[in-house]
């Protein structure tokens, strides 16, 4: 098991971004090694949904998020298809309008861009490799009590981590 790791289905994996001082910043990638979307099996397509809805609703409910951003990058070699889960607050937005380089009406796109360069691309200290793990063992705790996990005919089989 990947120490990032939040809970998987059949066809995705769940995680929170390795290099993030934002807290849960969650990655939602692929089991296979495809890059696009429209190279996936339709097993992945039809799980998709489904596992981008738990993870919303995990932040949602960890976070007591404003809103929920999920975006497809994927210009790096090597990384199978996957996505970026961010979760936004009211006091992120109010960080970004701070901020002289962005907008006084921060938008989604800023959130994701700012909470990139601001909080992520450089090795975490000591100390916030504790944070973050602590972050992991909340997420992971509240996906198995919140009913995230809670399987419906329709919804992929999950599985959890301790």
């Amino acid at each position: 098991m990947n120490m990032h790791t939040i809970f998987e289905s059949q066809h995705w994996l769940v995680s929170h971004r390795r290099d993030s001082r934002y807290a849960g910043l969650l990655i939602v990638s692929s089991k296979s090694d495809v890059s696009d979307i429209s190279g996936l099996e339709s097993g992945a397509l039809s799980e998709l949904g489904s596992v981008l809805a738990k993870t919303e609703k995990l932040l949602i409910t960890h976070y007591d998020s404003y809103r929920v951003i999920t975006a497809k990058l994927g210009f790096s070699a090597g990384h199978s298809c996957h996505f970026h889960v961010i979760p936004v607050s009211i006091s992120l937005l109010e960080e970004i309008v701070s901020h002289p380089s962005y907008t006084n009406e921060p938008d989604g796109n800023d959130a994701l861009l700012f909470v990139s360069r601001e909080y992520c691309e450089r090795e975490l200290t000591t100390e916030e490799s504790f944070i973050q793990k602590s972050t992991i063992n909340q997420l992971r705790k509240k996906e198995l009590t919140n009913g995230c996990s809670r399987q419906s005919a329709a919804e992929p089989s999950i599985k959890h981590f301790k």
